[in-house]
Order: structure tokens, then C-alpha cells, then sequence
């Protein structure tokens, strides 16, 4: 009788360990790769946006993490000076990413990236400049996706067309002007410096997740015919001025306007938002508002968590 009691609590651990394992293959499924079609029928999942300053943004859609343009350093990248990432500061912002987006090569928006991409196995996607960088940094080849424009990325829960973009005008001494395009052909041995992070190519992404979207402008300049029957549900733009503000959102017209890389990128979060930046924040907030009332106007906090509508 005890002999089968063992065998009948036996074939129900057994049992029990099958279905377990049953429900796993039913859950689990192949990693679409680039070039496949993603599953745009998957169920609605929260789509939550955090902002990490300047142009950088955390995107957490479910248990995937992708970000774009992240810089928590937030100190200038001096000329013959080797760059050094503050891996605290980074590492207090950030816990994981699977997926890094580069809108273009200056500082403030990718040098940060080679450490982050090293320190979570992140795939980074970017301009050859970008992505030439990235290896110099010891990123390994396999995590690299060179765009140049033009694109349609699948991956298994979410897509990106990649728009060609231009850079917004620079002012610096009393002048404007618009970067001179420069880029780096291969990596090299060596430091990385200051020196290296020349723009490579601007970018746009729109992402879409499952039936929503989302655009993201990392400088204040765009080319409209490029941008012509999107319909971006948020878009997360630079301070332009009104004309040019007006010009993007009647090429891409979206529902919820997020402004970014108002802030000064140099300081660190602590010292919290000069007034001026504030100012500058509140000034394309009102121009937005006066464009097209419908639309949702956010200015952002740093770090702060915000649900894609």
C-alpha cells in the first residue's frame, strides 16, 4: 500500500513538472529578427515613457526597454580629452536596456551608449558614425544595426521607420549656423575622445507600438516631405521656433506633444532646471497651443514617468 502511494505521488510530480513545461513552449516564442515582419497583433501592453534629459528617453513596453539618445553624464566632452562616462550617474538612472536608438553622434546623445550598451547587451542602432564609435568603445559587432536612412525595423513587439533628418541651427558666439555634415567610416584604436562625437547623420524614428505611435526628433531640424502622412500619437520635439513647429505638425499632426532638449545638458540633475530652460520649455508650449489647441501639450520633468495615451 505505501509502495502505491510512492508510485501515484511520483506520476503526479511528474505530471505536474510536464505541464509546467507545457506552458512555457506555449508561452514562449522565437525572437523576430530585423527584417521580419513583428507581430502587430500582440495585446495592447502599457506603454510607459520616462525622460532621461536632453533628447533621452526610456520607452518601457512591458519587459522590453528601449532607449533613445541617452545621456545621464551630463558634462561637456572636451576636445583631446579622453571620454570618461559617469557609470554612477548612468546606472542610477538606468537598470536595463535591450534596444539603444541614436538620433545622432554629438555627446550629448551617444556617449554614454557604448557603456550602456556594453553593460546590459543592448543592440544599438545608429549612423555608421554611431555605430564606428560604438566599436571603438568595445561594443561587440553583433549588437550593431548601421542605418542610413529610410528603413522599416520589425522587431518581435515593435516597429521604427527611420526618417532622414538634418540638424536644427546651432547659435553659439552670436552666430547661426547648421553643422557642417562630417562622419567616421571604421573604428579606430584609441580613445575616445571629444573630438569624435561629430554629428554622422540626423534621424528620426517613428516608432509603433501595436496600434500606437510615436516620433522622435533628436535636434531641431527635419526635411517635411520626409515626414508627410504620418500621424505620429505623440511627438517628442525640440524647441523649434513657431514657423517650423507649424511646418512639422502639418506634415506629421499628433495628438500629444512632448518638448525635450530644453534643458542644460551640463548639469547635472541636482542642480535642477535653470529658468531660463524653464522659459524656454513654456514659450514652445504656448506656440503649440497656438497652433492647433487640440493638441496635448506636456513639458516634461526629469526622470519623471509619463503613459503613452
Amino acid at each position: 500500500m505505501v509502495q502505491s502511494l510512492s508510485k501515484r505521488i511520483s506520476a503526479l510530480r511528474i505530471a505536474l513538472i510536464m505541464l509546467a513545461i507545457f506552458a512555457v513552449i506555449d508561452d514562449w516564442q522565437a525572437p523576430t529578427a530585423l527584417g521580419q515582419t513583428s507581430n502587430t497583433t500582440l495585446p495592447a501592453k502599457e506603454i510607459v515613457l520616462r525622460w532621461l534629459g536632453v533628447a533621452g528617453w526610456q520607452i518601457q513596453l512591458g519587459k522590453t526597454t528601449i532607449l533613445i539618445d541617452p545621456f545621464l553624464t551630463r558634462k561637456e566632452a572636451r576636445h583631446g580629452q579622453e571620454w570618461k562616462t559617469d557609470e554612477e550617474a548612468v546606472l542610477s538612472a538606468i537598470k536595463h536596456a535591450d534596444y539603444i536608438f541614436a538620433g545622432h553622434s554629438h555627446a550629448d546623445h551617444i556617449a554614454d551608449v557604448p557603456f550602456i550598451a556594453k553593460k546590459f547587451g543592448a543592440k544599438v542602432i545608429g549612423s555608421r558614425t554611431t555605430t564606428n564609435i560604438a566599436l571603438t568603445g568595445g561594443v561587440d559587432k553583433s549588437q550593431l544595426v548601421t542605418i542610413s536612412g529610410g528603413e522599416k525595423l520589425d522587431f518581435r513587439e515593435f516597429s521604427v521607420q527611420v526618417i532622414e533628418s538634418e540638424h536644427g541651427i546651432v547659435r553659439r558666439g552670436g552666430r547661426t549656423r547648421r553643422p557642417k555634415f562630417e562622419e567616421i567610416t571604421q573604428p579606430w584604436h584609441g580613445p575616445i575622445t571629444g573630438e569624435s562625437f561629430i554629428e554622422g547623420g540626423c534621424y528620426i524614428y517613428y516608432f509603433t507600438f501595436g496600434g500606437r505611435t510615436l516620433l522622435h526628433q533628436s535636434s531641431g531640424g527635419f526635411i517635411e516631405e520626409k515626414l508627410a502622412g504620418l500621424q505620429p500619437d505623440v511627438a517628442l520635439l525640440y524647441p523649434m521656433n513657431r514657423a517650423d513647429t507649424a511646418s512639422l505638425l502639418k506634415a506629421a499632426p499628433a495628438k500629444t506633444v512632448i518638448v525635450h532638449h530644453f534643458d542644460e545638458w551640463r548639469a547635472p540633475f541636482a542642480e535642477g532646471m535653470p529658468p531660463s530652460s524653464a522659459g524656454r520649455a513654456q514659450r514652445f508650449a504656448r506656440d503649440v497651443r497656438g497652433i492647433d489647441k487640440r493638441i496635448k501639450m506636456i513639458v516634461p520633468d526629469f526622470l519623471e514617468s509619463y503613459p503613452l495615451d
